[in-house]
């Protein structure tokens, strides 16, 4: 896929999509599920499937995008994504806390932990290893070549409370449901769902300041990665409930990211499963 010349390889992702969408009976009715919850009476049926197909078609598009990650490089990676808003990272990491970035399953998302090859300062993503043991062996050699390092989900508390307190970068996808007893109840959409209490648990901990980093398609193989100034974390002394509200704060950023680019969320997850 990446040695195709650019407009065939995302128009051939871009059909792959419309394929997925026929045959992925199940995960084309969870889609349509969660679309329902999340925006109606807001949006028709009608405004509801076109969100759909499009996903579908940025899922298939976000196909070719990774199939060049393997072959990235600085000079190539700034030529496919505009970054804005590294200044905040700069300034933040002088602080001597580490920081930590809050995201979702959005857009590209496995291309945007590249932005490591901009930065001095050693960035580690949280990662849920995938159930086919080949293809995770493929995602791990692609993303090694990113300059990033993975840390595996189920033992991420301790590494990341590690890797913040040597003063380094966190990047987390908070966006999916999580088992209960990691996670607390929080709106999304309106709609409770459990949400990982993790990103918040790290930041009240580690004192560390907190932003939010989205890749946001700006044409064929081409991108925008937008980092936040600062967001604010309440600390008031009372852990469970500063865990509450800096989650709902936290999730409150990716709804507003979501709802401002429905097509670009990853919809085919049953966000929730649990309510």
């Amino acid at each position: 896929l990446a040695r195709l010349p650019a407009g065939v390889a995302y128009w051939l992702g871009a059909r792959l999509g419309d394929l997925f969408y026929l045959v992925l009976v199940r995960r084309r009715h969870i889609t349509l599920d969660n679309l329902t919850i999340a925006f109606e009476p807001d949006k028709t049926a009608a405004e509801r499937g076109q969100i759909a197909r499009a996903t579908f078609r940025n899922l298939g598009q976000h196909l070719i995008d990774f199939s060049h990650v393997r072959r990235l490089t600085l000079q190539r990676f700034t030529t496919m994504c505009h970054v804005e808003g590294l200044e905040h990272i700069e300034t933040l990491l002088q602080r001597g806390r580490g920081l930590l970035i809050i995201s979702a399953h959005f857009g590209s998302w496995e291309l945007a932990p590249a932005v490591a090859l901009c930065l001095r300062t050693p960035l580690h993503v949280i990662v849920r290893p995938l159930d086919s043991p080949a293809l995770q062996r493929l995602a791990e050699s692609y993303r090694q070549c990113c300059g990033y390092r993975a840390i595996a989900k189920r033992a991420a508390l301790a590494e990341c409370l590690k890797v913040l307190r040597r003063g380094e970068i966190v990047a987390v996808l908070m966006d999916q449901s999580g088992l209960r007893h990691e996670s607390i109840q929080v709106e999304f959409f309106g709609t409770n769902a459990y949400t990982s209490k993790g990103p918040a648990l790290l930041a009240l901990r580690t004192g560390c300041p907190v932003i939010s980093g989205f890749l946001i398609r700006a044409g064929q193989g081409r991108h925008r990665l937008v980092f936040s100034q600062e967001i604010p974390v309440r600390r008031t002394g009372n852990l469970q409930q500063d865990i509450v509200e800096n989650t709902r704060v936290f999730t409150h950023v990716i709804e507003s990211y979501v709802r401002r680019y429905p097509d670009h969320w990853f919809w085919l997850h049953r966000r929730w499963k649990q309510r």
